[in-house]
């Protein structure tokens, strides 16, 4: 009786664990839409930027806009009160982005891209690994693009294409004066994965040689284009700014890692990178012997015990199929968050109950 009643109490405690905690899955730290018209000298780097807010364009409000000229923007580097815009390898962010033309530049390929920089030092350049997603306009692709300066030239000493995704041949990506097409564009490093995200959905995958704990401004890249850019977010990398089935959970960033070479597709294909592993949590039926005493001969007594624990798995997962759903902006899911938990509590309450008893 008691063990039933011990078993009512621990189902009761771990359906209240259901319910979830407010922030458990992160939080976004930074947005800008610029309807205020004006840059902020506290999140963005400023000075000689080509970039101006605009009103009007494709987004009919303000919006940030530059020529060919207007190469990169970035949010604010160093220690400026109250917030400085670094991250380190723990952050998530994207923007609508579009291309109006070639803004004055003659030149074979036009692109916008999302950067950021795992740095060796805490000195500005020389020492890190950068890592980019690059939309190509003529190509009609994603990409990751890597190249390494100073130390990180060990591992990529040139511009390296890891992993790609072309766009299925009936996605609108134009360049026009009047009409361009407008698009979300993302990134995620999370530890040493780095993702790339077109329209809210994850096309291309990398997995970091190293991975350092310095914190890198994030910027906004403009290959020859007279382009735009407009709703600016950052996250925590375990929220869910891009509207997956599941908010990702954080990972360490540990000093030296191992590399996985991406998939690249061939021009058309809307086949996404290929398939790599996760780690989760599984629950596992265990069965067991205890002894609980003596019989009156002097014999063990014992019982085979059936336990629920929980153990650390991996399993080989998909990436996305090529679909593209429209762009919006992301929230945070909780369900799994709170179904570990209760794992976890189950692996830690399992002995107390107990399935089937045999003595002797």
């Amino acid at each position: 009786m008691k063990k039933i009643v011990s078993a009512v109490i621990i189902c009761a405690f771990l359906a209240a664990m259901l319910v979830p905690a407010a922030g458990a899955e992160g939080m976004i730290v930074f947005q800008d839409n610029f309807n205020s018209g004006v840059f902020n000298d506290l999140d963005w780097k400023v000075e000689g930027t080509l970039f101006e807010v605009v009103d009007g364009g494709p987004t009919h409000s303000p919006h940030l806009e530059g020529w060919a000229e207007a190469v990169v923007q970035q949010t604010s580097y160093g220690d400026e009160a109250p917030a400085p815009r670094t991250y380190g390898p723990n952050f998530a962010f994207k923007c609508d982005t579009w291309v109006y033309g070639d803004g004055g530049r003659d030149q074979d390929n036009h692109w916008v891209a999302l950067w950021w920089a795992d740095h060796y030092t805490d000195e500005i350049g020389g020492e890190r690994i950068v890592w980019t997603v690059r939309l190509n306009y003529e190509e009609r692709k994603v990409s990751i693009i890597v190249h390494g300066e100073g130390q990180g030239q060990e591992y990529f000493p040139e511009d390296t294409e890891v992993a790609t995704w072309y766009l299925p041949a009936g996605e609108p990506l134009e360049m026009d004066e009047n009409n361009p097409t407008v698009v979300s564009l993302g990134m995620r490093v999370n530890g040493t994965q780095i993702d790339g995200f077109f329209n809210d959905q994850k096309v291309v995958s990398y997995t970091a040689p190293r991975m350092g704990e310095v914190r890198c401004p994030l910027i906004f890249w403009n290959g020859g284009c007279w382009t735009g850019f407009d709703n600016f977010t950052v996250s925590t990398a375990d929220y869910n700014l891009f509207n997956e089935s599941a908010a990702p959970e954080t990972t360490a960033a540990p000093v030296n890692g191992t590399t996985a070479p991406g998939e690249t597709t061939a021009p058309g294909e809307t086949t996404a990178p290929g398939a790599g592993t996760e780690t989760y949590y599984k629950e596992v039926v265990k069965e067991k012997t205890v002894v609980v005493g003596t019989d009156e001969e002097g014999n063990e007594v014992t019982e085979i015990v059936t336990e629920i624990v929980t153990e650390l798995a991996s399993r080989e997962v998909a990436n996305t199929d090529g679909s593209t759903p429209g762009a919006s902006k992301g929230g945070s899911q909780t369900g799994d968050a709170a179904i570990i938990v209760v794992a976890v509590m189950v692996a830690a309450l399992g002995s107390a109950i107990v399935v089937k008893k045999v003595t002797r």
